[in-house]
């Protein structure tokens, strides 16, 4: 950690890990197995579902939360409202002592229209010694 960097809140600044095996998941959005969005203008059931499913894509190469370094948001229309939403949430998925490095981004657009947040991850396995 730097002294020369800004405190972080829910997320670290520099994250390093041990060798292992990456795991790089796409962005994620708030649909159910059936592909169809879940909580329609509502971004805390989107985040929660977008979350949702993020843990079972880590889940089907074998990671957790605690495997992830590196997550990105992006928020459609992002204001002061909806950090408070997203973190509260995401204090549910992460590990709050030593949480991943992190990008939030507010963006126009995403896909489907009716999607309000896609979160992507990039998680490492450790080798087994």
């Amino acid at each position: 950690m730097s002294h020369t960097l800004p405190p972080a809140n829910g997320y670290s600044q520099v994250v390093t890990t041990q060798p292992g095996t990456m795991v790089f998941v796409s962005g994620q959005i708030s649909v159910d197995p059936d592909g169809k969005i879940v909580g329609e203008g509502d971004l805390r059931v989107q985040t929660e579902q977008a979350l949702r499913n993020l843990k079972a894509a880590l889940a089907s190469a074998g990671a957790t939360f605690d495997h992830v370094v590196k997550i990105n948001w992006y928020v459609k229309n992002l204001n002061a409202d909806s950090l408070p939403i997203i973190r509260e949430i995401r204090a549910r998925y992460y590990n709050q002592q030593n949480p991943p490095a992190n990008t939030l981004a507010g963006v126009a657009e995403l896909y489907p229209p009716e999607a309000l947040i896609e979160v992507e991850a990039t998680a490492v396995i450790p080798n087994k010694t």
